[in-house]
């Protein structure tokens, strides 16, 4: 069986194990050279959201000898992408699957392709989101750091996202636990939107403990993304490419912490080749979850203290209005209802206790205290004082 739509066709590619944007695309350039439509020169940002006239069709008709000797695609690649094209199965109930789920696909074909991911080197041929379209204009830094974040990450980004948001930005990160999370939350938390690119298929999502966080942030206008078949589980090797999407779909990436060998430095490192701004949070000399940002400084990435450092990088500014509190709380959120647990925090906060404090005197995890805290602050309710010290508003 054949397809008519391109879009399918190249979906059907996608499913082929071991065969990724580099063949494809070798494939598609042969094809528009034969018709006349394209010259050696033709580069991939040429083909996304572009209408060709070419039938991809055609490509359910070849041998591996025709894809060896007409494509120069190596044996090995034209018998996996010959015996896949044989095979309808794998389409089929990825199609299926799309049809009974919200899930939906964007080719390289389509005009609404993210703008940003055209640009690098190899773009992924087929991307599954859940969630809105991500917007052709997208304003988007990448926020990436250690699964182990600690208190310090988490009040950077705190400090950071919200006028981020205010100045229009949108927050892509990975969807991971630590650093991702946090940065995922905040932008939720201050109204923002949020993307998450994730490194498995969208209905086998990883980590499975933050499945309800990516469920918060379809429901509040954002995307979840990824470039792996539907149910394609977490993989090692799955990571790079996922890494690179993060920082492709952005014009920046901030890395708030990472040790010495770090996936955030990965993410960093793409971010770097694809000619985007990298910035780093610095960090104490000798805290192992700094190492990788303080070796990113010295390899001449932004040091970051503020959001207006990295407004600057791409040549915008704070007006008068963004030098207030990035979070303005309308009366009805300042008259949230204030929980037990709200009430077990307060109650132990007498005097500026820092985080680790307050783990002991609550008996509450980390991740749970740090949302009851950001809660009671967007209320009004506590500050957090330059040494970090949480204490109740006077």
């Amino acid at each position: 069986m054949s397809y008519n739509n391109n879009s399918q066709i190249l979906l059907h590619l996608s499913l082929i194990g071991d065969v990724g944007p580099n063949t494809l695309f070798r494939l598609l350039k042969k094809m528009m050279i034969v018709k006349g439509l394209a010259s050696e020169h033709l580069d991939y940002s040429d083909l996304i959201g572009k209408k060709y006239n070419i039938d991809l069709g055609a490509l359910y008709k070849y041998s591996v000898i025709d894809f060896i000797n007409e494509f120069e695609i190596l044996p090995k690649y034209a018998e996996l992408i010959e015996a896949g094209l044989r095979d309808d199965k794998a389409l089929e109930t990825e199609l299926c699957l799309l049809e009974q789920s919200d899930i939906k696909i964007v080719s390289i074909f389509d005009e609404y392709y993210p703008e940003n991911l055209r640009h690098i080197h190899c773009p992924p041929t087929i991307l599954y989101y859940s969630g809105e379209k991500i917007d052709t204009d997208l304003k988007s830094l990448a926020i990436v750091g250690s699964r182990k974040a600690d208190d310090y990450a988490w009040r950077v980004i705190q400090s950071i996202v919200p006028t981020m948001v205010a100045n229009g930005w949108s927050i892509t990160s990975g969807g991971a636990l630590g650093a991702d999370t946090i940065a995922h939350e905040v932008a939720l938390d201050c109204g923002g939107k949020t993307i998450a690119v994730l490194g498995s298929g969208l209905m086998c999502q990883y980590p499975e403990s933050n499945k309800s966080l990516f469920e918060q942030i379809v429901k509040k206008s954002g995307t979840v993304v990824s470039p792996f078949p539907l149910k394609m589980a977490p993989r090692k090797e799955h990571f790079p490419a996922r890494n690179r999407i993060i920082s492709g779909l952005s014009q920046g990436c901030l890395v708030v912490q990472a040790a010495a060998k770090s996936g955030a430095l990965i993410t960093a490192n793409y971010a770097m080749e694809q000619g985007r701004s990298v910035f780093a949070i610095p960090g104490r000399v000798d805290d192992l979850l700094s190492a990788g940002c303080n070796s990113l400084l010295k390899q001449g990435a932004k040091l970051v203290c503020d959001a207006g450092d990295i407004l600057e990088e791409f040549g915008e500014s704070l007006s008068a209005e963004f030098f207030k509190p990035a979070l303005k709380l309308s009366e009805k959120q300042h008259s949230l209802p204030i929980s037990s647990s709200h009430d077990v925090v307060l109650s132990k906060l007498t005097s500026g206790c820092t985080i680790d404090e307050l783990i002991l005197k609550t008996g509450l995890c980390l991740q749970e205290l740090q949302d009851l805290l950001f809660q009671l602050q967007l209320n009004g309710i506590i500050h957090q004082t330059f040494t970090g010290a949480w204490e109740k508003c006077k």
